[in-house]
């Protein structure tokens, strides 16, 4: 399995709407519902996205991308680089307990 950063970056903010902006939730649950992809958030810049994602080669990346709701409709590109893992958290779900479910608790509340 390799692994991947993938960096989304807007090109026309204009472009989007409601309805594009539904299929670009839908086409991103459904790769986490899969498994390709881990995570998925906005730039706190909004001048994009960022995903950590995973495939078996890098063709299964682009083609995700390509047919990726914002790219099909010229609203945001992407860029993305192949990365080989050296350190694991050993327990990667105290971690997201501890340092992110409170952050993401937070914003809800907020």
């Amino acid at each position: 399995m390799k692994y991947y950063m993938v960096e989304g970056i807007i090109l026309d903010a204009g472009k989007m709407d409601d309805a594009i902006m539904k299929e670009h939730m839908a086409y991103t649950q459904k790769a986490m519902d899969s498994g390709m992809i881990f995570l998925s958030g906005l730039k706190t810049d909004m001048s994009g996205g960022i995903f950590l994602m995973k495939a078996e080669k890098p063709e299964e990346i682009e083609s995700y991308l390509a047919a990726e709701p914002f790219k099909r409709n010229g609203i945001q590109d992407y860029r993305w680089a192949e990365f080989d893992t050296h350190y694991i958290h050993p327990q990667p779900d105290q971690w997201f307990e501890k340092y992110i479910l409170p952050v993401i608790r937070q914003e809800d509340e907020a």
